[in-house]
């Protein structure tokens, strides 16, 4: 999981390591998928880390199955493009499937049909194009650590992490080209209460003003289950549980309550998922006795999850701006401060705008990290969620959500050859152009990246499973 990787690498360098070896064995994990007459689901999340090379990464996705001994089972099929980099900052809920065998399964199977990277000028005109080869004819194995299991009637989360700073690389040889190196991280959760927000968007439905929640329909999240014929495809419903701490902002970008909220009305809604008890025992014990006689619960739906909100913004898709930028004051004591905005976002270099602070404002990292308003100053980069009023000079931007890049200045980059591990002093030795370096690796993510021709592969691996000579490219921090 990309959350964990980054925990790790403040304190420790996190290795990638791209072995020139040939895949072992072909579309099996170790466990098998035992199937019953019961079955479980199976949501799927995207995110990404931030690219420094390109404004846009459009990734075409045709396929995401599940693979086991045993065989395998499909949880998107169709033809699905999005841009990775919108992803930088929070998940995507991107396929959930019902109907999923009990049982074991070892690997999850990506297919892509393309990659496009794009460069833009600073009006938004597209200068440059790639489409990069891809390794495996697109199909990309993800092994977890570990074989996983979908339980009776349970909601299993799937995490695709496609890092595209990593994955991405230019190679000198001839004219020059763009490569991809799949660094593509799997990891199977239970629970999703911290990490990055996920986005979700769609109608407010079915307001519970007792129990503060509301369902979220008409989302663009698809939800594919068996009809006793063939698979068929229906946008998801989503219970949102609102709580105390939920900040919610009416369309004018104001702060706004549970009350404001209307049936029939879009939404946009940030926040994490997590296990709901089906008794209110807070408990995950009955869900070994869940029936499928409980009708509470349309087949849409995710059965044993609700989506706890963080932030709820009311208003069509495009009602609250996303802006890229720089801040170039501290806040003021009128809790305001200036934030010029990156080109190609459809202003003029170098635009500048007043942003407001409100009660409820969040403020967090890339990972949802809470932070201080103290954190904001001259020169930090963020992302901003708010509503532009253009009729005060200079324009203000009501602020919902800003999520600020804590990493922008701290992470570096190492690449070089594995040398005679262990090295006797920090775990790791690799020689690079400059010389040899000695990495601290406790509690780093390593993961072995290959390919044999027709899948390419991203597997965890233990720091003793590396060995001499083998190419690594490492992310972290100087110690």
């Amino acid at each position: 999981m990309n959350t964990l990787f980054r925990r790790f690498s403040y304190a420790a360098l996190a290795v990638f390591v791209t072995a020139a070896l040939v895949a072992c064995g072909g579309g099996s994990g170790g466990g098998s998928a035992t199937v019953s007459a019961s079955s479980g689901s199976v949501s799927v999340l995207m995110t990404d880390a931030p690219s420094d090379d390109f404004d846009n990464i459009y990734v075409r996705v045709e396929k995401i199955e599940l693979l086991s001994e045993s065989g395998r089972v499909t949880l998107f099929d169709g033809d699905e493009t999005f841009d990775l980099l919108d992803l930088a900052d929070e998940a995507r809920l991107f396929a959930i499937r019902n109907g999923v065998p009990v049982g074991y399964y070892g690997k999850v199977r990506l297919t892509l049909l393309d990659l496009e990277l794009v460069k833009r000028d600073d009006q938004g005109n597209i200068i440059e194009s790639h489409h990069p080869h891809l390794p495996g004819n697109g199909k990309l194995d993800l092994n977890p650590r570990g074989d996983f299991y979908v339980a009776p009637d349970q909601t299993l989360l799937v995490e695709i992490d496609i890092d595209a700073n990593k994955s991405l690389f230019y190679h000198q040889t001839g004219n020059g080209t763009w490569r991809f190196r799949p660094v593509v991280f799997v990891n199977v959760l239970r629970n999703v209460v911290d990490g990055k927000f996920i986005r979700l968007h769609g109608v407010v439905q079915d307001i519970d003003d007792n129990d503060n929640e509301f369902e979220l329909c008409r989302t663009d999240v698809p939800v594919r289950q068996d009809d006793g014929h063939h698979d068929t495809d229906a946008p998801a419903c989503v219970e949102v549980q609102v709580v105390d701490s939920t900040s919610i902002f009416d369309e004018q970008g104001q702060p706004a309550g549970f009350g404001d909220l209307v049936e029939g009305e879009e939404a946009t809604v940030y926040g994490r998922f997590r296990r709901e008890d089906l008794d209110g025992d807070e408990d995950d014990d009955d869900y070994d006795d869940y029936d499928d006689r409980d009708d509470r619960y349309d087949d849409r739906e995710l059965h044993d999850l609700e989506f706890l909100a963080a932030l709820i913004e009311l208003g069509p898709e495009g009602t609250f701006a996303s802006l890229d930028g720089v801040a170039q004051t501290d806040v003021d004591l009128d809790d305001r401060f200036t934030f010029t905005i990156d080109p190609d976002q459809g202003f003029g270099v170098g635009t500048g705008i007043e942003v407001q602070l409100q009660d409820g404002t969040l403020i967090v990292d890339r990972y949802g990290v809470p932070l201080p308003v103290s954190a904001i100053g001259d020169g930090v980069i963020m992302t901003i969620d708010g509503v532009l009023d253009i009729s005060e000079e200079p324009d203000v931007l009501y602020a919902a959500l800003i999520v600020i890049d804590t990493e922008a200045l701290t992470q570096v980059e190492l690449n070089g050859t594995v040398l005679a591990y262990p090295d006797g002093s920090c775990g790791l030795g690799i020689a690079t152009d400059s010389g040899d370096r000695s990495i601290d690796v406790t509690g780093a993510a390593i993961y072995l990246v290959s390919s044999d021709g027709l899948t390419g592969s991203s597997e965890p691996i233990d720091a003793a499973d590396l060995e001499p000579g083998q190419e690594v490219d490492v992310y972290g921090t100087e110690g």
